[in-house]
């Protein structure tokens, strides 16, 4: 899975886009506006990343509990077999 960094940072008035720096002071209301949707979109896709990961997460440990019940199972018919062993 890649990652992503964010590329662009809002610090002490001022606006960094890819390396490039801007004066916050003087921004039309849709520049403000766009900057607020990519604040959205990077933490949505900060969220479904984690998501993503959380979901490996569940799935290896699904795979573990899948393994530890097959191995119970099989634990289970190797006891009863040899009970029915030394009945017989």
């Amino acid at each position: 899975m890649q990652t992503h960094l964010q590329e662009i940072k809002l610090e002490n008035n001022v606006l960094n886009i890819d390396g490039k720096e801007f004066s916050t002071e003087n921004l039309k209301d849709d520049q403000k506006a766009l900057i607020d949707q990519i604040g959205f979109c990077q933490n949505e896709i900060n969220q479904l990343a984690l998501l993503v990961r959380k979901i490996d997460i569940y799935e290896k440990a699904k795979q573990v509990y899948k393994s530890d019940l097959l191995t119970s199972l099989q634990n289970d018919e190797t006891i009863k077999r040899m009970e029915d062993s030394k009945a017989g």
